[in-house]
């Protein structure tokens, strides 16, 4: 195990526990305490936790809902592979719904090395400041500002959206089940997040491994709702195969490849 995904591991334990201790982390990965020290420290730096004399305690209190800046330290690697496979599925000229998160950032900044002509519409405060430098037409939704996601939401920003037509939705999830499908911790923003599916012709997830088989409080799309799921080769074979069975499209991206990516599994 890589010591990134070791690291996001030890996040997930300590948001279902709100504590941990070095002893049982270095028995959990089969590693030293030295380097679980070395973990913790380095995600401490980050603002991921709190050390404390033995161990460490989670920052939030909120379960599976680190804020927008933690997400962006976590599945690094695997947030640039998916961006990269996304990419092929953008065509100059497109218009493009973009929801906020921190894979959809990813693939915003390799989207401004290989285009010149896009029209953007997100409720992502992240996204519009990456793209107010660029040629790329821009619009922001209006909404409240939900601190954790940096997303603007509600009925203000449903109403814009609703005013709009997209060729593609690139979206993220907090979490995807088999049974509630693609979710979020937050209902309005789930709602928001259906308007975004509703405007586009085509519906893009991109979903790091670490985040299939769980399920977050309120869905938003069930999973033969969007059109392909962009994930990594971490991703369970279980969950997979359930796309499989049910004839439903997913790219699994493979880590450090080069510019082709290899196609893990596509269905359809």
């Amino acid at each position: 195990m890589r010591s990134e995904e070791r690291r996001s591991k030890i996040i997930e334990l300590l948001e279902q526990k709100g504590s941990v201790l070095v002893e049982d982390l270095a028995a959990t990965f089969g590693v030293s305490q030295v380097t679980i020290r070395k973990d913790l420290s380095e995600l401490e730096a980050r603002g991921l936790l709190h050390r404390t004399h033995g161990g460490a305690t989670y920052t939030h209190k909120s379960l599976f809902n680190p804020s927008f800046r933690e997400k962006i330290y976590l599945q690094q690697a695997e947030k640039q592979a998916i961006a990269k496979v996304a990419l092929g599925y953008i065509e100059e000229g497109d218009t493009l719904i973009l929801d906020a998160g921190s894979t959809t950032l990813t693939l915003v900044r390799l989207m401004k090395r290989h285009f010149r002509s896009l029209y953007i519409i997100t409720n992502s405060v992240p996204i519009a400041g990456e793209l107010v430098d660029t040629r790329f037409e821009l619009l922001l939704t209006g909404g409240q500002v939900r601190h954790h996601s940096m997303a603007l939401i509600g009925p203000a920003a449903v109403r814009t959206l609703e005013l709009y037509h997209a060729d593609k939705a690139f979206m993220c999830a907090t979490g995807v089940s088999i049974a509630k499908g693609y979710t979020t911790p937050n209902p309005y923003e789930a709602e928001t997040k259906r308007a975004m599916l509703r405007a586009a012709d085509q519906a893009f997830a991109l979903v790091d491994s670490s985040k299939l088989g769980r399920a977050t409080l309120a869905s938003f799309a069930a999973l033969e709702e969007i059109d392909l799921l962009i994930t990594d080769e971490g991703a369970p074979k279980d969950f997979l195969g359930h796309l499989e069975r049910q004839g439903l499209k997913y790219r699994a991206a493979e880590l450090e490849a080069g510019p082709a990516l290899k196609q893990v599994s596509r269905v359809g």
